[in-house]
């Protein structure tokens, strides 16, 4: 009675799984071999006798070794059998028919998404006796003209990785690069790569036969969602041109990757890898300036667990992943003396070359200190300042500067202003040091001193100041993930992936105009797959994959580690500036040959207030 309720049951479960999927419109049925779900595959073969003659109606089984999963089928009346809606695994295979010996063949491994064939040679005999294949020819993927690389659980766990960001492995693939600019490791994107010639950051990634990635707001970017830890990962294929069909939805590379799953035997691991500047060498520049090594604390700890919930029919398989690091952090920049400071620029005037002659114009010397001239006898100007409004039209040159600013001098020279602007708020107030904006004068004084060469021949103004210090994250993510197989034509999985993490950037200049850092940020990751695979027979199946992914990044701006920081009142600037409710200081360039600590010169990053959050939906 228990047993007929349990069937029952199943089999109420089985309808309402079916039910529902079809109520989503997702039904699909198809009379050929090939269309099977992305992550599934397939395997056919001939089953002959020992003339090469075909046995119609063989009995054909394959197991998968490590669930107890099996597919039994039928050879049809060309001898052919062919069995669909196989998950990556580990195989064996057995087939008999009246007659003729058992044969049995074990190690076939079917990766993620392949279609192979193992043709079957029965010998006479009773079915008693047995026919063991130990030794054949490797599995070759004769079904589909599919170009690409398989990376599986032995090369994910037995190659070293920088930061231990799995999709680095694709460059294993042939035709597969960097992209200009790009780096390895987790802060590079997963699918920012170059395959064969193709742009990069464009690649499709499915997990578990559901999409991980979706445009940027830009659009130009197809940017990886959620990325696996290493040790979840089972394998993955990538896939260059040719690909069928069902993958579709990019350029010419696509990514299929398969997460782990339960066996019918427990199985687990704990970890921790280390890294510590102890084992490190200096950053050059960081040696240079006298610096210490900068420091470098990272720990990526974590463990996995699987195995049967009822064997042979329902598994699981959980993972956690832990990151804390505190890396540091090098950065060079041009930032002004004292002197410049305060207004005053006449040092610029050597800098090129030049010296100041008594009215304090700037003029080029040879390097006997004599003054250097032209083929006309006339002196040549070095590196001058200008008052802005001593312009004057002169036909056919344009408008050309009348007034220098002697010494280069801002903090002493008193402009005249333009006349057109008298008894307007917009004329120069009658003070020395009137060129100089109030605003920028206050913004100047948040650089840093330079402390490369002071004082010593090799000082360089254009890059004169180096600073390390520590870029902080940490990162925690899990995946659970439950396989159940209801009857031998009908399996169902489901996995849930989070990732949760925090970010803060080193802080080069120790203020709030810094242009390193962004302030804190927190991001993270949101992953469900839910997967049903039915066969009716092995030429009509139904796959319905339905999934959401979602990734978060949240920059929180420099203003959130400088509360009382008021651009208004600290720097002078209109009211206006913090009408949107965003705290930040403008950000300056600076060109002409000047680095720039982090891209940017002075002030909040650009982007540095970012909220942004993607998604994408799989109905397939």
């Amino acid at each position: 009675m228990n047993n007929q309720r349990n069937g029952r049951r199943s089999n109420l479960c089985i309808r309402w799984l079916l039910s529902a999927l079809v109520l989503l419109g997702v039904v699909g049925f198809v009379s050929t071999l090939a269309w099977t779900q992305v992550t599934s595959g397939s395997l056919t073969g001939l089953v002959t006798d020992p003339s090469g003659a075909v046995v119609p109606g063989a009995k054909v089984v394959l197991t998968d070794t490590n669930k107890g999963y099996d597919y039994p089928t039928t050879a049809d009346s060309v001898g052919r059998y062919v069995i669909t809606n196989l998950p990556p695994s580990a195989y064996s295979l057995s087939a008999e028919a009246p007659g003729f010996k058992t044969y049995r063949r074990g190690g076939i491994v079917l990766d993620v998404g392949t279609s192979s064939s193992v043709d079957v040679r029965l010998e006479v005999g009773a079915t008693a006796q047995a026919v063991d294949v130990t030794a054949a020819a490797p599995l070759l993927s004769t079904q589909d003209a599919v170009t690409g690389q398989e990376v599986d659980r032995t090369l994910i766990n037995d190659l070293p990785l920088v930061g231990r960001a799995v999709f680095d492995l694709a460059f294993l693939a042939p035709g597969v690069i960097q992209a200009p600019g790009a780096t390895f490791g987790p802060q590079n994107n997963g699918n920012n790569f170059v395959s064969n010639g193709g742009r990069n950051a464009t690649a499709e990634v499915l997990i578990d036969g559901v999409a991980a990635t979706t445009y940027e707001p830009n659009t130009g970017i197809n940017t990886v969602l959620y990325t696996p830890s290493v040790d979840a990962v089972q394998e993955f294929k990538i896939m260059q041109n040719n690909y069928t069909a069902e993958e579709g939805f990019t350029g010419n590379t696509y990514v299929n990757m398969v997460l782990r799953s339960g066996t019918n035997q427990y199985h687990g691991s704990v970890y921790d890898f280390l890294r510590n500047d102890k084992l490190d060498a200096n950053n050059f520049f960081t040696n240079q300036a006298g610096g210490k090594i900068p420091p470098l604390r990272r720990n990526q700890y974590g463990l996995t667990f699987g195995g049967p919930i009822k064997k042979d029919k329902t598994f699981f398989f959980v993972d956690w992943d832990a990151t804390r690091e505190h890396a540091g952090s090098t950065h060079n920049a041009g930032v002004p003396s004292a002197l410049e400071k305060q207004g005053d620029f006449g040092e610029v005037c050597g800098y090129n070359g030049g010296k100041f002659d008594a009215n304090g114009e700037c003029f080029q010397v040879n390097p006997d200190g004599s003054w250097a001239r032209d083929e006309k006898g006339n002196l040549i100007l070095g590196t001058q300042l200008w008052d802005p409004y001593s312009g004057q039209y002169v036909a056919g040159t344009g408008r050309v500067l009348q007034t220098f600013i002697p010494f280069n001098n801002l903090a002493t020279f008193q402009s005249a202003g333009n006349s057109n602007l008298d008894r307007t708020p917009y004329q120069l107030a009658a003070a020395p040091g009137n060129l100089i904006d109030p605003v920028a004068l206050k913004m100047i004084q948040y650089y840093p001193a330079p402390n490369v060469n002071v004082g010593t021949p090799l000082y360089d103004p254009y890059n004169n100041w180096s600073g390390s210090g520590i870029n902080l994250g940490t990162n925690d993510q899990f995946d659970v993930r439950i396989d159940q197989r209801f009857t031998d034509r009908t399996a169902f999985n489901a996995r849930f992936s989070y990732a949760q993490g925090t970010y803060h950037g080193m802080n080069c200049f120790g203020n709030a105009l810094d242009p390193c850092t962004q302030g804190p940020g927190v991001g993270g990751s949101r992953s469900i797959a839910l997967s049903l695979n039915h066969t009716f027979s092995p030429s009509t199946l139904l796959n319905v994959s339905v999934g959401f992914t979602r990734g978060l990044s949240d920059t929180k701006g420099i203003a959130k580690d400088y509360p009382n920081f008021d651009p208004v009142k600290d720097l002078g600037l209109p009211s206006y500036i913090t009408s949107s409710g965003t705290i930040a200081s403008p950000v300056v360039y600076i060109g002409g040959g000047y680095a720039q600590a982090s891209g940017e010169a002075l002030g909040a990053q650009a982007w540095s207030v970012y909220k942004n959050g993607n998604q994408v939906y799989h109905l397939l």
